[in-house]
């Protein structure tokens, strides 16, 4: 399958993720400590926490797409001959694939955007969140609909077969 030569990427933007999860996680309980036993509470965690899981949650998407384990109603599709599941999953992949394509130039234009009016977050620390989250937005929107494109691929070269 060709989409399995983006695995290494893949895996790296999950361990990414993942990583963006535990320093939330540690941030939290300091905050907590600080906050609570030291009457001293940061005005950065909440943002940054934010900030970290929106990220995560974006760089996580890609891992379920390769590997195709997101949601999927197959209430129909479970009656389909073998023939007809795969060419439904090549019709579903294509339609992946526009969505996907549809994103990346929406979020494109977003992170252009937020780039030439220097969007912040309009809080106390007025960092530059919206346009850190938009970019990643429209690169990982990208690599979505690489990866469908290449997911595309495979499934109408395993339907040949």
């Amino acid at each position: 399958m060709p989409e399995k030569k983006l695995k290494p990427i893949v895996g790296a933007m999950g361990a990414i993720a993942c990583a963006f999860f535990l320093i939330v996680v540690a941030m939290i309980a300091y905050e907590v400590i600080a906050r609570y036993l030291f009457d001293a509470p940061t005005i950065w965690s909440h943002e940054l926490s934010v900030l970290l899981c929106a990220a995560a949650f974006l760089l996580g998407g890609p891992y379920v797409h390769q590997q195709r384990s997101h949601i999927v109603i197959s209430v129909a599709a479970d009656h389909f001959s073998p023939r007809w599941k795969r060419r439904s999953h090549i019709f579903l992949s294509f339609l992946t694939l526009i969505f996907f394509l549809v994103l990346s130039i929406a979020t494109f234009w977003q992170a252009r955007d937020a780039f030439r009016f220097m969007e912040t977050s309009g809080t106390a620390l007025n960092w530059p969140i919206p346009i850190i989250l938009k970019s990643i937005f429209a690169f990982v929107a990208a690599f979505l609909a690489l990866q469908s494109l290449l997911q595309l691929i495979g499934d109408i070269r395993s339907h040949n077969q």
